[in-house]
Formats: C-alpha cells, structure tokens, sequence
C-alpha cells in the first residue's frame, strides 16, 4: 500500500512585485537548465519546502534587522553535552600505538588458574 505524506494547502497573497522575482528567477534558470528548469509557481514551493523551524526563525530575526544581542534561536537551544575527557594516557597510546599503562595502584592482576 502506498501512503502518502499528509499536506497542507494554503494559499498565500504575494505582492506582484515578490511575484516577479521568482518569475525573473524561473526565466533565469530556463537560460541555463533549458526544459528542467522550475517555473515561478515552483520556484516558490521550493522555497518554502525542508525547512526547520529555527532557520525560519532566524531568517525572519534577520530580515526585521532583530539585533543580534538580543537574543537569536541559536541561544534558546539547551547547550551540547560536553564529551567526556580522553585521559592522556590513552590518548597518547592512541597517537603513538603504544599500550597505555596503568597507574601504579590500578594493575589487574590475572586470575590464578589453580584456583578454578
């Protein structure tokens, strides 16, 4: 069974002269993609389609000219867990291929077979 992806249609009033940039863009395109080339109607949907919401956002914080140092998505984000620390024996055996040591007080001593 084929399913397919639910969608939304709306219709959106453009002002004639945002409309004329995506026709002088779609006759632009014809020059160099020939018959491949999307029309303006495309041009639009292309447009708006694969977008996530924080580079909409913040295309609409820089159009509106928003200042910088009052806040951008980016900084609504949680922050990044830091990765853990590679101790610097190890990272040092990984960069010379030499088995690290242990610490004096962490050998492992090996299990004695006699004692199965």
């Amino acid at each position: 069974m084929h399913h397919r992806r639910a969608q939304v249609q709306f219709d959106v009033p453009l002002p004639a002269a945002d409309y004329r940039v995506y026709v002088s863009a779609a006759r632009k395109l014809k020059r160099i993609m020939g018959r491949k080339a999307p029309d303006a109607l495309n041009l639009v949907i292309f447009s708006l389609h694969g977008r996530d919401a924080t580079g909409v956002a913040d295309d609409y914080l820089d159009a509106v000219r928003w200042p910088h140092t009052a806040g951008r998505m980016v900084s609504l984000c949680r922050p990044a867990k830091r990765p853990r620390p590679v101790p610097r024996i190890v990272a040092r055996a990984r960069l010379t291929g030499i088995e690290p040591r242990l610490p004096a007080g962490r050998i492992r001593l090996l299990a004695d077979p006699s004692r199965n």
